[in-house]
């Protein structure tokens, strides 16, 4: 009888923790998905505090709002050149990045080549975190979204007109990736609490058993018991860990 108990106990952890396996594959590709909408992988799992790197990601909206305060300028009758120059942004990492492209523009680049400039020194800069971080994922500071901007501003002064027009489009756009993000967190949610759910439960019936029952005990204290809760724990270890690396892949909190 005390055997039963303690394989009872021994099945519900492996169980569980298998079920948590299959959720996590059924749902791969719906994060896949939500991952293929947005440019960059999402970085921090969910066991992560949610402080981590928070202040060394560029923000969609951050530069939504830099585009804004640019078109502002620019209708105010300053020219391109002048509002680049001038026209700093509120976020201090957007600061810290475009700083390269205000330096070229006070030594006299023109606007186009002054963008050209500044995208290739954030290509630069990504290259040498990839290096810098072999067989990891690369840091998810999100500047290719500086790099969309800068080809944006080059491709407007080159062509000439109204600028103040594709910089409305690029803060739209910046918004949506804003709003995006949003979702993502939101969807992403209901996995991670599935994760720490599934994961805490079996441990906290098997406590629970094994203070409140002398046999349960004995049992698993026996070669026999104890190998089959060892095999229910390392399934269950096996689950958490995928399921975090899905979560982490989903896109979760990333700043908007």
């Amino acid at each position: 009888m005390s055997f039963m108990i303690a394989a009872l106990v021994a099945f519900m952890v492996a169980g569980t923790s298998a079920a948590m396996l299959v959720g996590g594959a059924t749902r791969r590709p719906a994060t896949a998905r939500l991952a293929a909408i947005s440019t960059t992988d999402r970085q921090r799992r969910w066991v992560v505090p949610r402080f981590r790197r928070t202040t060394q990601v560029v923000r969609p909206s951050s530069l939504a709002a830099w585009a804004d305060d640019l078109a502002r300028s620019l209708r105010h009758g300053a020219t391109l050149h002048a509002a680049l120059a001038n026209t700093l942004p509120a976020d201090a990492v957007i600061e810290r990045h475009s700083e390269p492209l205000r330096h070229w523009l006070d030594r006299g680049a023109t606007v186009a080549a002054a963008c050209d400039e500044w995208a290739d020194d954030l290509a630069d800069d990504e290259h040498v975190t990839r290096l810098g971080r072999a067989r990891r994922r690369r840091a998810d500071d999100r500047t290719e979204l500086l790099e969309t901007m800068a080809a944006v501003l080059a491709a407007a002064a080159a062509l000439g007109g109204t600028v103040a027009a594709p910089l409305d489009r690029f803060a739209v756009t910046m918004r949506q990736r804003a709003s995006d993000d949003l979702e993502r967190a939101a969807h992403s949610a209901q996995a991670m609490m599935s994760a720490k759910v599934l994961t805490s439960v079996p441990l906290a019936v098997l406590a629970l058993l094994l203070l409140t029952d002398a046999n349960v005990r004995g049992i698993i204290a026996s070669p026999s018991g104890g190998s089959v809760v060892a095999l229910g724990l390392g399934l269950n270890t096996a689950g958490a860990l995928w399921m975090r690396r899905i979560v982490a892949g989903s896109g979760r909190g990333a700043p908007c």
